[in-house]
């Protein structure tokens, strides 16, 4: 019985780091995070938050877990309250983005995804997220879900005497610094209360805020005033939310979370997902034959036609005829283009066969008994750690697109990964085998980055 020389570019082993609580409750939901198992993950993280209301880290897995089971508005509820005390946290801006795209309002989720790529240009997994946001805005374009209006109340009451300083500084009787520190005085002692919440307005804003106040107007047209002395660095004051603040804008959002789904339902809105659901991936491992390479693995390398070569200026030419099958449907990247470059790496590379100089070029066909290649993508598990399979010399080649090890749920590796993976192999097909040398492409580990995943 003859056998197939076959090698597997395998994962390299990293220990997922989870942050830690003083709570062992905490490690206790990461597992259960890692092995899908979100339901038990969030009983948990609710337990640590009964504890620990703004514990960030059970906020974050909280709603990564809400998403990956599909229960949107409650994922977008975790991220928001995050934002509530850490507006420029690049994860919670992400997954509100990715929560806003699930529920179909793609213009909200550009405009988060925006701003965390701002924050993080360099991010892979929030610039994929963005393109593919602006291309689904662009495909299929809609109107926009209105956002319910604010209700913000005042309950401050700020003392008569306080007109006068005010008057004064209008009047230019006192200069902007002798204002500020009388403002800042009312700020420390309670007097004066402003909120993240409110419109800061501009200079002109503040100086007829002021004028209708003392005049006998209500005590939220004093508000601008009180915001541009404190922009303009002539109070030294850190504006927070309150309680009452966060509770008002939560409930805000959460009506229009409700306006959303219920706006996609009465229109029948289109919504395409960045992820592979799990409907994909059933059809990927129903469709045995089309995508699953046991049968040419059983056939083994004797099973393909040898390449050929010929002998061109004294160097020695290789041809391989390639056959490609089709990529899983209803993913977001296309790696044909990512083929192609790891084929002409390939080619550009010059090698010493029975001394003689040689190189390998390449011939797609879409006979496939004509292929010294079968080369074909996967969106299933191919083995715990292993990233790509290929005969050596001849015969099967299979590149995986993605693994469980981020969160628990299926996620796909970026384009430069699965490129790396898709050249390793490829080497593997014309006859190469591992190397030690860390930086050769040829070198049996190696850890790919995720395109979607938030962790």
């Amino acid at each position: 019985m003859r056998y197939a020389l076959i090698m597997a570019l395998t994962l390299a082993c990293t220990t997922p780091a989870f942050a830690q609580t003083p709570e062992e409750m905490f490690a206790e939901a990461g597992a259960h995070f890692k092995n899908g198992e979100y339901g038990d993950a969030v009983d948990l993280y609710d337990q640590i938050l009964e504890e620990i209301p703004n514990n960030f880290a059970a906020l974050e897995k909280k709603g990564i877990a809400y998403s990956n089971i599909g229960s949107h508005p409650d994922s977008l509820e975790q991220f928001f309250t995050i934002l509530q005390y850490r507006p420029d946290d690049v994860t919670a801006l992400t997954g509100m983005g990715l929560g806003f795209g699930n529920l179909g309002e793609y213009q909200e989720a550009l405009s988060y995804f925006e701003r965390a790529y701002e924050l993080d240009p360099d991010s892979t997994t929030v610039r994929n997220y963005k393109e593919f946001a602006e291309k689904v805005i662009t495909k299929y374009p809609y109107v926009p879900t209105p956002k319910p209006a604010s209700s913000k109340t005042y309950s401050a009451t700020i003392p008569d005497w306080t007109k006068g300083i005010a008057s004064a500084w209008l009047d230019k009787g006192i200069s902007d610094a002798e204002f500020g520190a009388a403002i800042e005085y009312l700020l420390e002692q309670g007097i004066v209360r402003v909120s993240a919440l409110d419109e800061p307005g501009t200079l002109e804003d503040a100086r007829k805020g002021a004028t209708a106040w003392i005049n006998g107007a209500g005590d939220a047209e004093l508000v601008p005033l009180v915001h541009h002395m404190i922009n303009s660095g002539h109070v030294q004051y850190t504006v927070t939310k309150t309680l009452e603040d966060v509770k008002r804008e939560t409930d805000l959002f959460k009506r229009y979370v409700r306006d959303i789904t219920s706006a996609v339902n009465k229109e029948k809105r289109y919504i395409e997902y960045p992820n592979p659901s799990g409907e994909v991936i059933k059809k990927f491992l129903r469709d045995y034959k089309k995508w699953n390479f046991e049968e040419e693995v059983a056939r083994a390398a004797t099973g393909f036609p040898d390449p050929v070569f010929a002998v061109i200026d004294e160097v020695m030419v290789i041809y391989y005829t390639v056959y490609v099958n089709e990529q899983p449907t209803g993913l977001p990247l296309d790696h044909q283009g990512t083929l192609d470059e790891s084929l002409a790496y390939w080619e550009e590379q010059r090698f010493n066969i029975r001394d003689r100089e040689a190189r390998f070029e390449f011939i797609i066909t879409e006979k496939k008994h004509e292929a010294n290649v079968w080369i074909t993508w996967v969106v299933r598990d191919i083995g715990e750690g292993v990233l790509g399979h290929a005969h050596i010399g001849k015969g099967a080649v299979e590149v995986t697109l993605g693994d469980y090890n981020c969160d628990g749920a299926f996620q796909l590796y970026d384009i430069p990964s699965v490129k790396h993976v898709m050249t390793h192999e490829i080497g593997h097909s014309i006859g190469l085998k591992h190397v030690d040398d860390a930086s050769n492409i040829m070198y049996p580990s190696f850890t790919p980055s995720f395109a979607y995943c938030l962790l």
